[in-house]
């Protein structure tokens, strides 16, 4: 085996350090699609130009998958088959994504769940804890306790077949991988409604994780595109996505298809284009977002309503622009002192007591 270049390794930070910041645009995506609906419930008829909309802005969900699967393949492919690397895999995600979400969902838990009885409580509640799909008390469909983490429900259940694949050689779990989404695809569709579980896991979503590990897998060995075909195929993705919106496609075909390629599109712009420095300010700022992606995914819309709540008492929706604005600001504020204030010291705590020893054993 080659050593890597200098030259190697700065390119594959530079990668990773582009992916944050495509992380920064698909929460930033996410997060205004819901300053929009925000505007339209307080403006209604009076939203004007503010109730357009171009494409569908779960866009960023998408791009979260594929990126999702990229990271996955990109970091580990080389680690299938060692010993004891599933269940690290599997703690280093856990110990990821639990802790914030955890404290999120206890805090909408506390809020609202009084309204139910505890026969319809408990379970969802348990259900939302452990990522998996139920059904929700209210009717609205199977949405977690904390809405928004319907999207982690998918998340977890790739990382779990993932770490099984890790358990076999890189070619076997590949198989695996790609065997399971296929069973799980189809027993979706030959599976009673009553199955939702099975259901929902079967969406053809999932495949957006496979489009990011064959992206990972493609550009391994490649040279980098040049920088006006990056540019294009980002192009072509928000234009994809744009048409299949506008088109009404979006509410006819799979997700994978009309967000699912898009997202493939701009993800391999970023990660198969040329690697950018990222020591600009602007670079370093998207890197930082990025880095507070998750917390701004999951907490925005606390700061939404709180800032649309605000502007509503002051009379600030007279003038729109002001108050969708100081929602998007104070999300992104909020998200970032989140970061560096709950989510990173938890990380490092529980890294600390959980993962350095395995990591110290396993290497």
């Amino acid at each position: 085996m080659t050593r890597p270049t200098a030259s190697t390794v700065a390119g594959k930070a530079s990668r990773l350090e582009g992916i944050q910041a495509l992380r920064f645009l698909a929460a930033l995506l996410v997060v205004i699609g819901h300053c929009q609906h925000e505007a339209l419930a307080a403006l209604g008829d009076q939203a004007g130009a503010f109730g357009l909309i171009a494409f569908d802005w779960g866009l960023g969900v998408d791009i979260f998958f594929v990126i999702s699967g990229f990271i996955m393949w990109h970091l580990m492919q080389d680690s299938f088959g060692q010993p004891g690397e599933a269940q690290r895999f599997l703690r280093r995600r856990v110990l990821r994504i639990v802790p914030i979400y955890w404290l999120g969902t206890t805090a909408i838990a506390l809020a609202t769940l009084s309204a139910f009885t505890l026969a319809e409580s408990l379970p969802f509640a348990l259900a939302s804890y452990l990522f998996i799909p139920w059904p929700h008390p209210d009717g609205r469909g199977l949405f977690p306790v904390l809405t928004l983490g319907w999207t982690l429900n998918y998340e977890m259940m790739f990382y779990c077949v993932f770490a099984l694949a890790l358990t076999l050689p890189r070619r076997l779990g590949l198989t695996l991988l790609l065997s399971v989404f296929a069973a799980l695809f189809v027993a979706a569709r030959l599976a009673p409604p009553q199955a939702f579980m099975l259901k929902f896991w079967g969406d053809p979503i999932i495949f957006e994780f496979l489009f990011g590990i064959g992206l990972a897998a493609l550009h391994r060995h490649r040279p980098p595109l040049p920088g006006w075909l990056a540019l294009t195929a980002a192009g072509i993705g928000f234009l994809l996505a744009t048409w299949s919106y506008q088109t009404g496609a979006y509410h006819e075909l799979a997700r994978a298809i009309t967000g699912g390629i898009p997202a493939l599109l701009i993800v391999g712009a970023v990660v198969c284009g040329p690697q950018p420095a990222m020591t600009s300010w602007p670079a370093r700022m998207a890197v930082l977002g990025g880095d507070a992606s998750y917390a701004l995914y999951l907490a925005h819309p606390f700061a939404l309503k709180a800032v649309a709540a605000v502007s509503a008492r002051l009379g600030l929706w007279n003038v729109p622009v002001v108050p969708i604005l100081a929602m998007l600001a104070a999300a992104v504020v909020a998200s970032v002192l989140i970061y560096r204030f709950v989510e990173r010291p938890i990380l490092s705590l529980l890294q600390r007591r959980f993962a350095r020893p395995a990591m110290r054993l396993g290497n």
